[in-house]
Order: structure tokens, then C-alpha cells, then sequence
């Protein structure tokens, strides 16, 4: 095991296959969170995350499950400290629009963050942060739902991105909740999500809550509501309307 680097980037490359259930970071200290990406063998960058661990005494990491990896290929472990979670600046947009274009893979929601912006519908865009990079974003924007008796203020939740090879590494998770307490600071008390049904319950969304509002993009349980203010929601039913730049997104 040839550890290329001695720097916040760990690098190891192997000239036989091997099967690694543990290895060694030297003057890192016991307790330190790190993520384990395979290598591109070509280019040194990091591809998919392999696995998350606590580094142990004496800089030793044990996997939960030993990794696989290939002659010539390797792997990177990166010590992983907690994003800093902020509102966004106007420095920020140029990565946040990668952000949300690599997270999807696509431009769209990269296009509609930004037409929210210029529109004036944003009511908080988050980024995280680690070591100077931005790996995440989280936005919520207006959003109305239309009653029989008037129309009652809420906020949508869209998009939310994190960078591939950060992921499922708690950063979503870290920016909706940030995201939700400033929301709830500001004096929102609705917000709706069209999301993954085993992910946004975690942080007070409901299907439930959702019945009673028609959505332009279809219900079920991945069309979810949390209430701000508990009892926003008592007897609300109608049509929830998104803002403008939306549009494009709708059945």
C-alpha cells in the first residue's frame, strides 16, 4: 500500500488487486470522520463514495465492509470536517449553478434556481461549505395555495443539491434542517416538498398534511407539507400554485 500524498488528501495505489479492510492515515487523529472515494487511475480525481468511517488509535481506519480494489486503480480518503451552512452571496452562484447541474445531471434545476433568483421569488438559498468549497445548496421560494376563501402564503422547497461525491455524507440532511430553522425564523409557517418519501419525513414532512393540497405535479406519498407553526395547516385544502419559472416543470 503506496500512499501518494501526505496532505489533507489521502491517496493510495495499489499495483495488485487487493481486498482492504483497513489502512493507515498518518498524523491523523483518532476520532477524525473520513470519506473513502475511488480513484479515476488516469486523472487522480475522486469518483464514487466507497465508503464513511472514524479513523481509530493510532490512525488506523476499519471499514465496516472491506473495499475492493483493482491493479493500478486506488482510492482517496478525505478527512471530513461539518459544513458550514450560510446564506448564499453573490459569489456563490456560479458554483451553486454546478452544484445543482451535477447533482442532476442535467441544467434545469440549475436554470430554475437561477430564474427564482432574477424573478425575486427567493425567500432563502442556503450553501454548505467545507474548506472553501460550496458542495451543496438548498433553496425555498414562494409558493401560494389557493382556498375557496383567499390564498394563505407558503414556501417550496426546490431545489436541494449536493455535490455526487459528497453525498450520503449528512450534508443534505445538515441543509434542510438549517434551511427549515431559518425559514421558521423569517416567519414561514408552510413548506412544501416534492421529494424522496424516506428522506424528508425525517425532518417533519408529511404526506398526510399534503392530502388536502392539489399538486401541479402529481401526489402520492412523495408529495409531502411540514408545518412551521404547528396548525398551519388545520383545514387548509386547495391548489398550491408555484411561482412562475416553475412552469416548465408542471404535467
Amino acid at each position: 500500500m503506496i500512499p501518494l500524498h501526505h496532505d489533507a488528501h489521502f491517496t493510495f495505489r495499489f499495483a495488485d488487486d487487493r481486498i482492504i479492510p483497513r489502512f493507515h492515515l498518518e498524523g491523523v487523529k483518532a476520532g477524525q470522520r473520513v470519506s473513502i472515494f475511488k480513484m479515476d487511475p488516469e486523472t487522480g480525481k475522486r469518483l464514487g463514495l466507497l465508503a464513511t468511517a472514524t479513523v481509530g488509535q493510532g490512525g488506523w481506519v476499519d471499514l465496516a465492509k472491506p473495499i475492493v480494489v483493482r491493479a493500478g486503480e486506488g482510492f482517496i480518503a478525505v478527512p471530513f470536517n461539518d459544513p458550514i451552512i450560510r446564506p448564499e452571496q453573490s459569489a456563490d452562484h456560479a458554483a451553486i449553478f454546478e452544484v445543482n447541474r451535477l447533482a442532476f445531471g442535467q441544467d434545469a434545476e440549475a436554470r430554475l434556481v437561477d430564474a427564482l433568483r432574477d424573478g425575486g421569488y427567493v425567500r432563502a438559498s442556503l450553501v454548505a461549505e467545507t474548506d472553501g468549497q460550496v458542495v451543496g445548496h438548498i433553496l425555498f421560494s414562494d409558493l401560494r395555495i389557493i382556498t375557496d376563501t383567499g390564498t394563505i402564503p407558503a414556501l417550496a422547497l426546490a431545489p436541494m443539491a449536493v455535490l455526487p461525491e459528497f453525498q450520503k455524507q449528512g450534508i443534505g440532511s445538515a441543509l434542510v434542517r438549517t434551511g427549515l430553522a431559518h425559514c421558521q425564523e423569517q416567519g414561514h409557517r408552510i413548506v412544501i416538498v416534492l421529494g424522496h418519501p424516506n428522506f424528508y419525513p425525517r425532518f417533519g414532512f408529511s404526506a398526510k398534511l399534503a392530502e388536502s393540497l392539489s399538486s401541479p405535479f402529481g401526489g402520492g406519498e412523495v408529495w409531502m407539507a411540514a408545518e412551521l407553526v404547528p396548525g398551519s395547516l388545520g383545514g387548509v385544502a386547495g391548489q398550491v400554485e408555484y411561482a412562475p419559472p416553475f412552469r416548465v416543470f408542471e404535467k
